[in-house]
């Protein structure tokens, strides 16, 4: 079962590595495991929760199947530490900042790489720019941010 690249992920949550950027190591210079995918994009060189995904997109990438339960599974577990990621850094490290412009946070939800946050109270440009690049600096730079 192939999982196709259009399933764009956060896979390594410690090194902020998404899909595309792993996809396109592989295919450029033929990377067939884990550590040379480390070594090309620093994806799975902290705490290797991400492998087993970085598995899956290697059998893609090799057009081998790859057992439907553990796609799923790393499907779960990648969906879940993105959306910690993203809440921890927008709680701790960017709702102080937006506090200040008198903005505040009022929703947040994940899909894949697309992150849709809605600001409160005194949210303008300059809040919504903030939570933007501050997530991109703080999880993964290929996060498309959407602020309302």
């Amino acid at each position: 079962m192939s999982t196709g690249e259009e399933r764009r992920r956060l896979v390594c949550r410690c090194m902020g590595v998404a899909s595309p950027r792993i996809y396109a190591a592989v295919r450029e210079s033929g990377l067939t495991s884990v550590a040379d995918v480390t070594k090309a994009v620093r994806a799975g060189g902290g705490c290797g929760l991400c492998h087993p995904e970085i598995e899956e997109i290697l059998a893609d990438a090799r057009g081998e199947p790859f057992d439907p339960s553990l796609a799923l599974e790393n499907q779960l577990v990648c969906r879940q530490e993105t959306l910690s990621r993203i809440e921890g850094s927008l709680h701790s490290l960017i709702r102080p900042r937006i506090e200040a412009l008198g903005a505040t946070l009022d929703a947040v939800s994940v899909d894949g790489l697309r992150v849709r946050v809605r600001l409160g109270g005194v949210a303008d440009a300059r809040a919504a720019r903030l939570v933007a690049e501050k997530l991109r600096e703080y999880v993964c730079e290929d996060l498309e941010v959407e602020t309302g």
